[in-house]
């Protein structure tokens, strides 16, 4: 049985309150904009970028008023508006959507243990350390090339780099001494919050992220966390691999768009 009730209201506006700050955080500092809206945090990174959404939203009563501000955020700078829903939302916003005609575009499992202490596992020639601050840039075109699947990296992913704020933990894996995957780990109000999970294809069956999720799972236990939480595509590589690692689904959440 998982650690938490699904029904945990409260344990769901803490799990969005966390996921908004960590959207404020990645927009300070960085060529990205952010408003409080709706509880939550509208992030604006460019057109078709995937940080371009509101997170942390609705989980209190929305307004029509305070929805056609959120809508305003978006259409202000040429974009569709994009919002990452959680089930648990108050009922007036899912009747905003509704009445609004927004689509679904894509579900997240989000994940969530105990930040306890976790055996990692011994890899042969492995080797997981911090990366440092003057090779941001360098871990950074890890990640795409993780994501990319080997494909060669497009000018609008190396534009992610110019808005990607620091993590707060960044972390390469290698090989015998090559780079061959990376992750990330931000703690906001006592919740660790496990994204950027990335291996490099011809290094991928090794068991690679099964030992990021454990590093880091470990690394917020050490920074006093009570939850650790990652957001995953249904039945996917990852989704199977944080299950692994002790984690449970905590509730989808529901990916919405509507064009403005």
């Amino acid at each position: 049985m998982p650690p938490f009730l699904t029904s945990d209201l409260a344990l769901a506006r803490r799990l969005e309150a966390a996921e908004a700050a960590n959207g404020f955080a990645m927009a300070a500092g960085a060529n990205a904009e952010a408003e409080p809206i709706l509880g939550g945090c509208a992030l604006f990174a460019g057109p078709g970028s995937p940080m371009t959404h509101a997170l942390g939203i609705g989980m209190d009563p929305a307004a029509a008023a305070e929805f056609d501000r959120l809508e305003e955020f978006f259409r202000a700078r040429s974009s569709a508006c994009l919002i990452d829903l959680c089930p648990l939302a108050h009922p007036t916003v899912v009747e905003q959507v509704t009445r609004r005609g927004y689509k679904v575009i894509e579900f997240n499992n989000l994940m969530l243990r105990r930040a306890e202490a976790v055996a990692e596992p011994e890899l042969p020639g492995v080797r997981i350390a911090p990366c440092p601050p003057d090779h941001r840039g360098e871990w950074g075109r890890l990640i795409l090339n993780g994501f990319s699947d080997g494909a060669p990296l497009t000018p609008e992913m190396l534009a992610m780099l110019d808005v990607m704020a620091p993590a707060g933990y960044e972390l390469t894996a290698e090989i015998d001494g090559r780079p061959a995957g990376g992750a990330a780990m931000s703690i906001r109000n006592g919740v660790a919050l496990l994204y950027g999970d990335a291996t490099l294809p011809a290094a991928r069956g090794r068991g690679l992220q099964q030992a990021l999720i454990r590093r880091r799972v470990n690394l917020a236990h050490q920074a006093g966390c009570d939850w650790v939480m990652a957001t995953v595509l249904p039945g996917s590589g990852s989704h199977r691999n944080y299950e692994r690692a002790g984690f449970h689904l905590a509730y989808m959440r529901v990916n919405l768009m509507r064009e403005l």
